[in-house]
């Protein structure tokens, strides 16, 4: 018999195919696609306690990405509002997280690959050393996504330098 996966939540945001920063943006529906952008599983977020309406955590978490403010749907269709109230779902929830024209002009993702325009070393330095003792510190010794308590490899969810490995799903596990 297979191994049924966990209960997850998956995020996808439209982004346009053809990227032209400012008012020069494409908004016409046709340059615009879904992203995956987000995994997260249901029982890590309930562990972590970020907020007991999931929902309203989530819109903020994809806002932060995204670059904008918009609503959280479960369908690619923007009139299906989630509501922000409800607590955590028990199965696997996918959402589309929906912004405005105007918010599609003043967007700005982030994106490790795009952010950095000068390349910077990538050898471990005096403050790099201590961050994997800072994070754990500030973690009580424990992978945030595990909860494992052994030692742990941590990571930058933002690349620290140009050609650096990011993590861009909660579930991937690095430990």
């Amino acid at each position: 018999m297979a191994a049924i996966a966990p209960p997850e939540i998956q995020v996808y945001a439209s982004f346009p195919k053809v990227l032209a920063l400012g008012p020069d943006l494409n908004i016409h529906h046709s340059n615009w696609h879904w992203v995956h952008c987000l995994t997260i599983p249901i029982d890590t977020l309930k562990e972590l306690k970020f907020s007991q309406k999931p929902f309203k955590w989530i819109r903020y978490a994809i806002g932060v990405v995204v670059g904008a403010e918009g609503d959280l749907s479960f369908t690619r269709d923007p009139l299906n509002v989630v509501n922000y109230d409800a607590g955590f779902p028990a199965l696997t929830t996918i959402l589309y997280y929906h912004i405005n024209d105007n918010e599609k002009l003043r967007m700005f993702p982030i994106d490790p690959d795009i952010q950095r325009t000068t390349i910077t070393s990538s050898l471990a330095s005096t403050q790099c050393g201590r961050f994997r003792d800072e994070v754990a510190t500030w973690h009580g010794n424990r992978c945030i996504v595990t909860g494992v308590t052994h030692d742990c490899q941590t990571a930058h969810l933002l690349a620290r330098s140009k050609g650096d490995e990011v993590y861009h799903s909660c579930s991937q596990s690095v430990c």
